[in-house]
C-alpha cells in the first residue's frame, strides 16, 4: 500500500512531535514547511523528510494527501482555508484561532467541499478518556450535575524556551487559557454538551517574560442540563496534575494521571472507597501516535473527525467569553 503524502506545516516543538508520531505509524511520507533554515536542517538530520518548503503560499497542495498545520494559532485560519479550498484534508492544532475572524468562512468551505478536517485535541484519541465518557453517559453515576477539571504543571520545565515562542504573546495564542484550558474545555463539552454561560478569573501569577496569564479558574453552566463545571489551570506549580471528577446523582467518576498511567475510579457511597475501573499506561508520544492513526483512518473515510472544526469553533467562543468575563466583570452568555 502506498504511503500517504503528508505535508507538515511548522517544525517547532509540536510540529516535530507530529512528524515523529505520524512517521511512527509506518504509513506516511513526510514533507515539511518551515521558515527557519537551521530548524529545517535539524529536522532533516533526525527524520526521513521527502520534500522541504519555506513558503506555504508556494506549496502545490494538490500534490499531497493531507496537511498537518502546527504553527502559532493566529496563522491557523488562513492556512486551513487554503487547504479547504483545495479539498485537502487537514489536522489543525488547537486552539482553532485567537479570534473568530474567518471561522464561519472556514466552516462553510469545509461543508461545501466535503473536506475531512479535524482539530488536535489529542486526549480524545486516548482510550482512557473515551472510556471515561462512555461510563459517564452510561448512567453509572446517574444524571451528571457537576464536574471539575484540574490541569497544572511546571510549564517552563517542559518548554524552557516558552518566552521565545507563541506562548509569550496573546495575539499568537499564548497564555494558559488558549494554550492549556482549551483541552479540558473540549473534554467537558464532549461529555456535557455546549456551554451556555461562562465566568472566569485569570492572572499572570508567577511566570516572567510573558504578557499572558499563567493561571485561570473558569466556571461554566451547560445548555442541556444546567450542569456546573469548573476548569482550574495553572502553569507554574511543581506537581504535574491532570485530574477529572464527574459528579452525578448516583456517584462520582475520577480520572487521574499518576506514575505514567491514566486511572479511572468510581465511588457510589459515603465509604469513600474508590473502585478502579480502567488503567492505561501513557507515554508522551502514545496519544499523538493514536491521533495520527485516527487522522489517517479519517482521510480514508473510515472514521469521522475526532474533534470537528465546528466543535473547535464553539470551544474558541467559550475561551474568548472567559477572557471577556474578567475584563467586563460579568457572566457571559453564549448565543444558541
Amino acid at each position: 500500500m502506498a504511503k500517504k503524502r503528508i505535508l507538515f506545516v511548522g517544525g517547532g516543538g509540536i510540529g516535530e512531535r507530529h512528524i515523529r508520531c505520524f512517521l511512527a505509524t509506518g504509513e506516511v511520507q513526510a514533507s515539511v514547511c518551515e521558515i527557519r533554515e537551521d530548524r529545517m536542517s535539524e529536522l532533516q538530520d533526525k527524520y526521513p523528510i521527502s520534500r522541504i518548503f519555506t513558503d506555504f503560499g508556494q506549496i502545490p497542495l494538490d500534490e499531497f494527501d493531507a496537511a498537518v498545520i502546527a504553527v502559532p494559532a493566529h496563522l491557523h485560519i488562513p492556512m486551513a482555508l487554503a487547504c479547504a479550498r483545495h479539498g485537502l484534508p487537514f489536522l489543525l492544532e488547537k486552539p482553532l484561532s485567537v479570534n473568530l475572524e474567518g471561522v464561519d468562512e472556514l466552516l462553510s468551505i469545509i461543508a461545501e467541499n466535503n473536506v475531512y478536517a479535524t482539530v488536535g485535541f489529542v486526549r480524545r484519541s486516548q482510550a482512557c478518556y473515551q472510556k471515561l465518557r462512555e461510563l459517564a453517559l452510561s448512567g453509572l453515576i446517574g444524571e451528571l450535575q457537576m464536574a471539575r477539571f484540574h490541569s497544572a504543571q511546571e510549564f517552563p520545565k517542559y518548554r524552557p524556551d516558552y518566552r521565545e515562542t507563541y506562548y509569550a504573546h496573546e495575539e499568537t495564542g499564548g497564555g494558559c487559557i488558549l494554550d492549556g484550558a482549551t483541552h479540558f474545555l473540549n473534554l467537558a463539552e464532549w461529555v456535557f454538551g455546549e456551554v451556555q454561560e461562562v465566568v472566569a478569573l485569570y492572572d499572570r501569577l508567577v511566570l516572567t517574560g510573558v504578557e499572558c496569564e499563567d493561571s485561570a479558574i473558569i466556571v461554566m453552566r451547560f445548555r442541556n442540563n444546567s450542569a456546573l463545571v469548573e476548569v482550574f489551570v495553572n502553569q507554574f506549580q511543581k506537581p504535574n496534575v491532570a485530574e477529572i471528577e464527574l459528579i452525578g446523582t448516583k456517584g462520582n467518576l475520577r480520572l487521574v494521571f499518576v506514575n505514567g498511567a491514566l486511572v479511572i475510579t468510581h465511588c457510589a457511597d459515603d465509604s469513600n472507597r474508590w473502585e478502579e475501573l480502567c488503567r492505561a499506561s501513557c507515554g508522551r508520544d502514545d496519544p499523538f501516535i493514536q491521533q495520527a492513526r485516527d487522522v489517517l483512518a479519517g482521510i480514508d473515510g473510515k472514521t469521522p473527525p475526532i474533534t470537528s472544526v465546528a466543535e473547535a469553533a464553539h470551544n474558541l467562543r467559550v475561551l474568548l467569553a472567559a477572557k471577556r468575563s474578567q475584563n467586563e466583570k460579568a457572566v457571559i452568555s453564549l448565543a444558541n
